[in-house]
């Protein structure tokens, strides 16, 4: 009902409506693409500051949420590739053999960990697939892509997720 009414420009809402309607995901996509809260939440802020910047942009073709959250993962992205981030690296992809897992938070924690370590090209779809619940014809909207290139890559990244969890040694079907 509210994502309609915001099919046309004229009718976006201020930044603050766009925060508390759209800020869960919003920060969810920085988390994810930041790896810690600080660099999460500054890349928060510069995509809501981006947002509101460019209100002007947002033409009324896609649905607000699609907008909002290409935005949020492109500004992640260009973050991470300014020269000042390039000085800092992160040394997560550290996945230890030795880790026993006992419960689903410790499994999902390793799925995360796992997911991390896949190209970009294929995170992205993982991320937006399963994270945030969209279906092909979105994913495609968002990255720019058709949505029989969104599905090949959402396949081809299953694909190599399940690879990586074999060479692991952990059991993906049971």
């Amino acid at each position: 009902m509210l994502v309609k009414l915001f099919k046309n420009k004229d009718n976006l809402p201020d930044t603050e409506t766009l925060i508390d309607l759209y800020g869960n995901d919003v920060i969810r996509i920085c988390m994810y693409y930041m790896k810690n809260k600080d660099d999460a939440e500054d890349a928060f802020q510069d995509i809501f500051v981006k947002i509101h910047k460019n209100r002007s942009s947002y033409k009324g073709k896609s649905d607000i949420k699609t907008w909002i959250t290409k935005i949020a993962i492109n500004t992640c992205k260009d973050i991470l590739k300014s020269s000042w981030n390039k000085k800092v690296t992160y040394l997560e992809n550290d996945l230890s053999d030795k880790l026993i897992y006992h419960d689903k938070a410790n499994d999902y924690d390793h799925i995360y960990e796992v997911i991390k370590m896949l190209p970009d090209i294929y995170k992205d779809v993982i991320l937006l697939k399963y994270y945030k619940d969209m279906k092909a014809k979105e994913i495609a909207k968002v990255l720019g892509i058709s949505e029989s290139a969104a599905n090949s890559r959402i396949l081809r990244a299953k694909a190599e997720l399940k690879s990586i969890f074999l060479k692991k040694g952990i059991d993906i079907d049971g």
